[in-house]
């Protein structure tokens, strides 16, 4: 399906890259230059549907700024590089715990891509241990890995386990700052609270699971950058590089036309929806030599966190989980082999991973 996916970009750069779906009635963006010139303009591309007939959202991802940027800078400070950092020992110990018990016929999605960002942003949060499950299956409907008539029951237990956990008064951590903090001088709501939990869960959980197993699916089909890597410890350029070549948001769906506006001469009425593919993007022609080449690349200047105001806050947590788990696989395995009969992509468009994947 991914390999037919990334033809259709192809064929869409090719033909202009802004192209109007008339089905999904917005209009698509593939190449690089339009998708970073819709996510660096927030004054002209919003992120908040209810101003175009949409019911918004509860995350801040929702938002325009200058409100967006109240409510980020509310937890931004939990996601700077220095601050994540003081992780590094928690997360390779939980890292080193779950590689131990790794067996050749293991799904590694189930028993480390998962386990290890569910363990990291459930500490983080003061989720209890036997709520993590729940809350990694409320993240996989929400983002819709998985659809089925469970997901109103998932999300009533997800709202009354959070309103539990805020009526508490958390003293301690993200929740607590967020049960504290104060927008325009009146404290958030409860919904607005969820809202916050409900994007961290995602975040925290289906980038860093996807771009585990896509890092070891590269490793897998390119042998010869495993000696590589085990020579010079290249690990952030090949970091870098699974993000750019598998990127585990493929588009995002939802900015829209503040006004009448251009891009790259093609007009954009006010309102209209536009969907920003950056798994195209990243693999530009205009911008990446050989983009459909797995290359450890001295620049890499791939937009698979976004760009801009809301460019991902927990990408330097996305990137030390991977560099963590990166080290571990290649001390702990001299060769990387996916099966691919047995492994099992992900059906989402929006995402690319794998719902299961075994060693082969």
């Amino acid at each position: 399906m991914y390999d037919e996916n990334f033809e259709h970009y192809k064929n869409a750069r090719n033909n202009g890259g802004i192209i109007y779906n008339n089905e999904k009635h917005c209009w698509e963006l593939y190449t690089y230059d339009a998708c970073k010139y819709v996510l660096m303009h927030d004054d002209i591309f919003s992120s908040n549907s209810k101003y175009f007939g949409g019911n918004g959202g509860l995350s801040f991802i929702n938002m325009d700024n200058p409100e967006h940027k109240e409510y980020r800078n509310i937890i931004a400070p939990y996601f700077m590089t220095s601050k994540i950092n003081e992780m590094r020992q928690d997360i390779t110990d939980i890292s080193n715990e779950l590689i131990k018990n790794l067996q050749f016929n293991s799904d590694i999605v189930k028993d480390y891509a998962v386990e290890l960002p569910v363990r990291v942003i459930s500490n983080l949060l003061g989720i209890p241990k036997n709520d993590r499950e729940k809350f990694k299956e409320w993240s996989d409907y929400i983002i819709g890995n998985k659809r089925d008539d469970n997901f109103a029951a998932i999300n009533n237990y997800m709202i009354e386990k959070l309103s539990g956990l805020f009526s508490q008064n958390p003293e301690n951590g993200i929740m607590s700052v967020i049960s504290t903090a104060n927008v325009n001088n009146r404290n958030l709501d409860l919904n607005e609270k969820i809202g916050y939990i409900m994007l961290l869960i995602i975040g925290g959980n289906e980038t860093t699971t996807n771009l585990i197993t896509n890092m070891l699916k590269a490793l897998s089909d390119n042998e010869d950058i495993i000696n590589n890597l085990n020579t010079e410890r290249n690990i952030h350029d090949f970091i870098e590089e699974t993000l750019r070549y598998y990127s585990p948001i493929q588009f995002l769906p939802h900015r829209f036309a503040i006004d009448d506006t251009d891009i790259n001469g093609i007009h954009i009425n006010k309102g209209q929806r536009i969907s920003v593919f950056l798994g195209s993007a990243n693999r530009d022609e205009n911008i990446f030599d050989k983009p459909d080449e797995f290359i450890l690349r001295d620049r890499n200047e791939h937009i698979a966190f976004g760009r801009g105001p809301h460019m991902c806050i927990g990408a330097p947590l996305a990137r030390l989980e991977a560099d963590i788990a990166l080290n571990d696989f290649l001390e702990n395995y001299k060769k990387i082999r996916i099966d691919n009969k047995k492994s099992i992509l992900l059906e989402n468009p929006m995402v690319y991973g794998y719902q299961k994947m075994f060693f082969g």
